[in-house]
């Protein structure tokens, strides 16, 4: 919370409001949204912390976790703006743009995540099988 504090103070606060004439209270409550974002990820994102009992972590579930905050913040921010100024042509391009980009780097994301968890279990699954295809695991 004291992070977006300080990044509403130093960064939302003097682009949005100073520079684009955005009002204070509309400011606020996206960093609100941000931070609350964030608060509603970080218990996934600590779960895949490493630990004693696994050294590396859960690499594949922090990356999705940080995946999906960011995808989140950047959906809050496009949907957001597109309600925020007036419903000229260029704002409406901007956000569909964001959003579409934004879409599109989530389903990119997945797909590698996907393929990624595949190639692992078939790297797992060849490491415990015997010369003879057995399962070394369990003989």
């Amino acid at each position: 919370m004291f992070s977006w504090g300080l990044t509403f103070l130093l960064l939302f606060f003097p682009i949005f409001h100073v520079w684009l004439k955005v009002p204070t209270t509309k400011v606020v409550t996206l960093t609100g949204l941000f931070c609350a974002a964030q608060l509603a990820i970080t218990p996934w994102l600590f779960s895949a912390r490493a630990t004693r009992q696994n050294p590396s972590g859960r690499p594949a579930q922090r990356a999705a976790a940080v995946a999906v905050l960011v995808s989140l913040i950047a959906l809050l921010f496009f949907g957001y703006i597109s309600g925020l100024w007036p419903k000229d042509a260029a704002t409406r391009e901007f956000a569909f743009i964001g959003l579409a980009l934004t879409a599109l780097l989530v389903i990119l994301l997945v797909a590698m995540r996907r393929k990624w968890l595949v190639k692992n279990s078939r790297t797992k699954n060849s490491e415990n099988s015997g010369p003879d295809g057995t399962d070394r695991m369990f003989s």
